[in-house]
C-alpha cells in the first residue's frame, strides 16, 4: 500500500491562494485589455488585418419586410406595387392628439420598381377553395412568393433598395381595402417607416410623428456609390435625391 504525504500537497494548495488571488487583482484592475490578451496571441495585427479586408467591399443591399394584416375574414392580398422616390419635402403638419402629429409630405419622382398579382389561374380563386396560400401575413422586397405573378419588372427580379432614397408600398387586398407603407433607406441599410394616406399627386400624409432629419439627404458610406447620381431621373441634380422599418400596413 502506498501513503501518501498529505502535509506537502497542503502546502502546495496553500502557495495556489497568493497566486490566485494576483490574478483576480490583475483581471479587476486591467479590465477588457486582460480579458483580450487571454483570447489572442498578444499580436493584435491579425484583427487590424481582419478589420482592412472590408474597407472598399460593397455594402450588402438593404432587406425590408412589410407584414400585412386583415380586418375582415377570409380577405387575401390581391396585388402589392413598390415605388420609388428621390427626395422628400415635408410641406405641412397637423396635431392628430396630444402625443400625434402627421405629417404631408411630397415626394419626388413616382416610379414602379416591383408589382405582383394574385395568380387566379392556379386552383381555387382567391376568395374560394385555397384562398389561404394568398393570404400572405407578409413580403420581403423582390422575393417572389407563390402563387403570385409578376408584373414589374417584365423579367428578373427588381432593383436592390438604394440607400439614400425612398419608397411607398401599396398592398391591395381582394376585399378592395388598401393601405399604404412609405420606407426610407438609411446609410447603414436600417429603414424609417410610417403608415401613409395618399394625397394629392405624389404626396402622402404619414402617421405619425415624423423624424425632422426624414426629409435630408443620406451621406452615403465611401464604399456605395451615390444613389442620387446615379438613379436620379435626368435633369435632377444629386443634390434634389433623398437621403429607415417593418410596419403592419
Amino acid at each position: 500500500m502506498r501513503i501518501l504525504d498529505r502535509a506537502p500537497l497542503r502546502g502546495r494548495r496553500l502557495l495556489r491562494w497568493p497566486v490566485a488571488l494576483l490574478l483576480t487583482l490583475a483581471l479587476a484592475v486591467q479590465g477588457c485589455s486582460v480579458v483580450k490578451s487571454l483570447w489572442s496571441s498578444g499580436d493584435d495585427t491579425d484583427l487590424d488585418d481582419a478589420a482592412n479586408a472590408n474597407e472598399g467591399e460593397p455594402l450588402p443591399p438593404p432587406v425590408a419586410n412589410v407584414a400585412i394584416s386583415y380586418r375582415r375574414p377570409g380577405d387575401a392580398l390581391a396585388r402589392a406595387t413598390v415605388i420609388k422616390f428621390f427626395g422628400a419635402e415635408v410641406i405641412a403638419n397637423h396635431q392628430r392628439d396630444a402625443s400625434h402629429t402627421e405629417s404631408v409630405v411630397r415626394f419626388d419622382g413616382g416610379v414602379p420598381i416591383w408589382e405582383f398579382k394574385a395568380d387566379e389561374g392556379t386552383f381555387g380563386s382567391i376568395t374560394g377553395v385555397g384562398a389561404a396560400k394568398y393570404t400572405l401575413k407578409s413580403i420581403e422586397y423582390a422575393k417572389m412568393p407563390a402563387h403570385f405573378t409578376q408584373i414589374i419588372p417584365e423579367e428578373g427580379p427588381p432593383e436592390p433598395l438604394d440607400r439614400g432614397a425612398y419608397y411607398v408600398f401599396q398592398i391591395e387586398r381582394q376585399s378592395g381595402s388598401t393601405s399604404y407603407q412609405t420606407v426610407k433607406v438609411l446609410a447603414d441599410g436600417s429603414l424609417q417607416a410610417y403608415n401613409a394616406q395618399p394625397r394629392a399627386g405624389s404626396s402622402y400624409m404619414l402617421c405619425c410623428n415624423v423624424t425632422s432629419d426624414f426629409p435630408e439627404p443620406v451621406i452615403l458610406p465611401e464604399t456605395t456609390q451615390d444613389t442620387g447620381t446615379e438613379n436620379a431621373p435626368s435633369g435632377e441634380s444629386p443634390d434634389q435625391s433623398g437621403a429607415s422599418a417593418s410596419g403592419t400596413p
